[in-house]
């Protein structure tokens, strides 16, 4: 008979990252945030100082001098206030557990693809443009329900793993520092995406960052995304890391779109530039419900991989 963990020892494993992570996520998941205490909020406002610092005057190396200086500007001040903060705090597990839950946020995407999936098949396409607009960079005027359906597959799909995975992963490294930057790096690169004209320069040091920091995350969940086809599931995978703008990004679109029949990228237009990107799968195109069922896939890899840290702590306690 296996023996059962004591009171102390569930105490110690409650004060686990593993813990602190699978209890931020439930609670997240569960409960709703009003729109200004979701860190998404910020977004505008690092917009706006990227307006104010990106030196439109300056050569495109200035230019991306003041990029790298904003987000020092952006990340320092953050860091050293959480960090006199969690000293202060009577209990850190419980300090790291709140600010975790205030860092990672998946519920508005879930209400983006299932409200824009409604939408579609309500065949009220004008506003289901109308709701996804402030959520993806390309133009969404003359999409048509097919193109709307796949520009809310990858978007809400590339901001669940910036904004709920990445955090998580930078938590389980460097703890809730590692957390704060995985997603200021996220909300900067959205801010100051170099899809917009008035960024392509300032906005190079934010998304190498972001790039850097969110491709080990991207690849552990493409994993699971493989099989059972696993032979093609790595011609798919490989594809998109060769051929996808950001290699650990288009890996992950790429197993997905693979394991759910369907075929994500292709061409679209960002401030009326028509870009052609790779095609991502050998399926069919998505439709009104395939936004909400790859985001419930794509949770589902995260909370798999937390199962699985959850498991090995647990195993770890009762050796003890």
């Amino acid at each position: 008979m296996i023996p059962l963990p004591s009171s102390d020892t569930l105490a110690m494993m409650a004060a686990t990252p593993a813990a602190i992570m699978a209890g931020a996520a439930l609670l997240e998941a569960l409960l709703p945030r009003p729109e200004w205490l979701r860190l998404s909020a910020a977004e505008p406002l690092l917009a706006r100082l990227g307006h104010k610092v990106r030196r439109p005057d300056g050569s495109p190396r200035a230019q991306w001098q003041a990029g790298m200086l904003a987000l020092l500007v952006v990340w320092v001040p953050c860091a050293a206030g959480l960090w006199a903060v969690r000293n202060l705090s009577l209990s850190e597990p419980l300090f790291d557990l709140l600010c975790l839950l205030l860092l990672i946020e998946s519920r508005p995407l879930r209400t983006l693809a299932s409200a824009g999936g409604a939408l579609l098949k309500g065949d009220t396409l004008p506003l289901a443009r109308l709701q996804a607009a402030p959520w993806l960079r390309r133009e969404t005027g003359k999409l048509s329900a097919m193109g709307l359906a796949k520009a809310l597959c990858e978007g809400t799909l590339l901001r669940l793993l910036g904004g709920w995975a990445g955090p998580l992963f930078g938590f389980a490294l460097a703890g809730v520092q590692g957390a704060l930057l995985w997603r200021l790096a996220q909300l900067s690169h959205l801010a100051w995406s170099g899809k917009q004209a008035d960024f392509v320069h300032f906005g190079r040091p934010a998304a190498a960052l972001y790039q850097a920091l969110i491709a080990p995350a991207a690849l552990l969940l493409a994993l699971p995304a493989l099989p059972p086809r696993l032979r093609e599931g790595m011609r798919a995978w490989r594809h998109g890391l060769t051929h996808w703008p950001h290699p650990a990004a288009g890996a992950l679109l790429a197993a997905l779109a693979c394991q759910s029949g369907l075929r994500l990228g292709g061409p679209r237009y960002y401030q009326g530039t028509l870009v052609r990107l790779a095609v991502l799968g050998k399926g069919g195109d998505p439709d009104w419900e395939s936004p909400h069922r790859l985001l419930n896939r794509l949770q589902l890899i995260g909370w798999g991989w937390l199962a699985l840290m959850l498991l090995l702590t647990l195993a770890g306690g009762n050796h003890g």
